[in-house]
């Protein structure tokens, strides 16, 4: 397998813990204006939103907001917003959109967020690693200048805006321990880096394995989502992405000896796993499982993350990993990982007159 260690999106992944503490201390020092601006506003309904990967995070961030908050948190792409606002927006009800991009000039996002503030009982609030974009310039933002790509495939960005929208998260629940957990985050990903890297290079790297299901249930199916995003634009491998007990009702019958399950695993699952992954392996899929207290599941290849932290906090340290299916599957089949095919570091969208 040829090595490309000194590409983009490698160090790109490598860095990450790295940078999240330096999220931390940023997103930190605005504590008071974020929690003032959602404390005066007092919503009623929390709306993610976001396109691609973006979305995928806000799908993780709004499981995450309904779990800590018990306030209605849902995610949508950022394109409902902008061509079905009606069918988002509720009437009368306090909405605050908070819309995630690295680039901060997607046209789907951009466009949503100023077509969101036009909404009677609607605020907003950007979330980017662009301080000269539209999305810092207009409305209120959080920026991360310090976690901006050169590569193509987001994979930091990711990881540093859902971290931000963890801390928020925290500070609005008042859960000091989750806060607390927050912080060791750099460290145990730090020490977690060499084997999601041997990890990734095993699994991503078998080719015996041309079909990927990526399984996660709350927040861990929105890193579920963005794993098999991150697989199909490294590779263009086939990939599909599922709740982990939703897959047994129907998806189920994909599987085959050319199938590799991805099993992103928390407590809530534990009751269930063990029976889940004997059923796919009845059907003869190989099951990666990643979760704390793997047990009796070593048969094929497990990770126990061993942290200690709770399913909300520890959901980073799955990211590194799942990106590192992609990279070393793109290297396996001789691809350029900071060259995916087809694809463009911002999607720019062109409107019809009339």
């Amino acid at each position: 397998m040829k090595r490309m260690e000194n590409n983009y999106t490698y160090r790109e992944i490598t860095r990450q813990p790295e940078t999240w503490r330096e999220t931390v201390q940023i997103v930190s020092d605005r504590k008071d204006e974020l929690l003032r601006l959602v404390e005066e506003f007092r919503p009623e309904e929390l709306l993610f939103t976001g396109c691609g990967s973006s979305y995928y995070l806000s799908i993780a961030a709004a499981y995450l907001f309904q779990e800590k908050l018990g306030v209605s948190a849902k995610a949508v792409p950022a394109s409902d917003i902008l061509l079905k606002p009606a069918s988002v927006f509720s009437r009368g009800r306090r909405t605050l959109v908070i819309g995630s991009s690295r680039s901060g000039d997607t046209t789907e996002l951009v466009r949503a967020m100023e077509t969101a503030r036009k909404q009677p009982s609607v605020r907003t609030l950007g979330i980017t690693t662009n301080p000269d974009s539209l999305l810092a310039r207009e409305g209120e933002a959080v920026v991360l200048p310090h976690v901006q790509e050169k590569s193509v495939v987001m994979t930091g960005s990711f990881s540093n805006m859902l971290l931000t929208l963890q801390l928020m998260a925290g500070w609005l629940s008042g859960d000091t321990a989750f806060l607390e957990e927050l912080k060791r985050l750099p460290e145990l990903g730090q020490e977690r880096m060499a084997k999601a890297e041997e990890l990734g290079r095993i699994v991503g790297g078998d080719q015996r394995f041309d079909h990927y299901i990526y399984l996660g249930q709350g927040s861990l199916f929105g890193l579920a989502l963005e794993g098999m995003l991150k697989l199909k634009e490294m590779t263009q491998v086939q990939a599909e992405a599922f709740n982990p007990l939703e897959f047994r009702h129907g998806p189920i019958s994909v599987l085959d000896e050319r199938c590799r399950v991805i099993l992103l695993s928390d407590r809530s699952l534990r009751p269930y796993r063990r029976s889940l992954i004997e059923d796919l392996r009845s059907l003869k899929a190989e099951v990666v499982l990643i979760d704390e207290e793997v047990g009796e599941e070593r048969d094929d290849t497990p990770w126990d993350l061993g942290s200690g932290l709770s399913d909300q906090a520890r959901i980073l340290l799955y990211l590194p990993f799942l990106h590192f299916i992609g990279y070393f599957r793109a290297l396996s089949l001789g691809l350029n990982p900071d060259r995916p095919r087809h694809l463009n570091q911002v999607v720019v969208l062109e409107e019809e007159e009339g």
